[in-house]
């Protein structure tokens, strides 16, 4: 009697003991999932989310967004009409301030396209925020002239006003400002970038205007259109001689302006490269 008690109390225990486990086993199982769990929404919350925000406000400041990863050069085309030349919007510094008079004998008074500083210089670093001559003769920033008349296309000349006094990162950022500050005025205005044209051989202006300052801001015009995807138009490339000074034959008394057979030769580019 005794023998079988004692062996029932041994199934009892037995039975105890096999639930105990049993419980011990579900509850690990149980809690490794949740601490699983746990550690993937924490990972996706608080590190996935702000690094690819961070690198996405690090490109849209840089003006990179939709850059892209060569020079597109403006393309040779058929030969176009001078009336789409004249077309076009023209922002410009005072050296091929030309294409105002060539516009006016030969445009039926399309000068109105032609956007030009009221006499305080172009610079490439503060362009975004100097005022150009409107068509009604207001002084206007150039994103506010874009965002009131919505050209189809703005073509900039510009770069070489007090380039002896700026560096290679206020040149590029303030470059940069305004293709983006006229882009986003008049998003469907597509931008073409020119490279500038030297000075002579015996340039003396009181600028300290040089050859290989034009040659290094060129290289940066380059990398301007890089960084925000406008258009390159090689005009430096025409108006340049072979030693990199600007040729004489299109030379203005002032050593640095371009005359009018350069002017000519500017418009002849565009009759030959050009976007649809």
């Amino acid at each position: 009697m005794k023998n079988g008690l004692s062996g029932f109390k041994n199934i009892i225990w037995a039975i105890a003991i096999f639930a105990a486990l049993l419980a011990l086993l579900v509850g690990m199982v149980f809690s490794m999932s949740r601490s699983y769990k746990g550690e993937r929404d924490s990972g996706t919350m608080t590190l996935g989310e702000p690094l690819r925000r961070e690198k996405k406000s690090a490109d849209a400041d840089a003006g990179l967004d939709a850059a892209p990863a060569t020079l597109r050069e403006l393309p040779a085309t058929q030969k176009s009409s001078l009336e789409a030349v004249f077309g076009m919007t023209f922002l410009i510094d005072r050296t091929v301030i030309g294409l105002r008079t060539y516009c006016e004998n030969y445009a039926d008074g399309a000068a109105s396209y032609i956007w030009t500083d009221g006499g305080t210089g172009l610079t490439a670093f503060d362009a975004a925020d100097t005022p150009i001559i409107f068509v009604d003769g207001s002084l206007i920033t150039p994103a506010n002239a874009a965002m009131i008349s919505k050209p189809k296309t703005v073509v900039i000349y510009l770069g070489g006003d007090n380039l002896a006094n700026t560096g290679e990162m206020d040149f590029i950022e303030g470059y940069s400002l305004l293709i983006n500050s006229i882009r986003d005025s008049s998003p469907n205005t597509q931008i073409i970038v020119c490279s500038i044209a030297s000075v002579s051989s015996n340039y003396q202006g009181g600028d300290g205007l040089t050859p290989e300052m034009v040659a290094r801001a060129n290289d940066w015009i380059r990398q301007v259109c890089i960084n925000t995807g406008a258009w390159y138009a090689d005009l430096a490339s025409i108006l340049n001689d072979d030693n990199g000074y600007l040729s004489d034959a299109y030379l203005m008394p002032d050593g640095r302006s371009v005359a009018a057979a350069g002017i000519a030769l500017i418009v002849d580019y565009f009759r030959f490269h050009g976007l649809s």
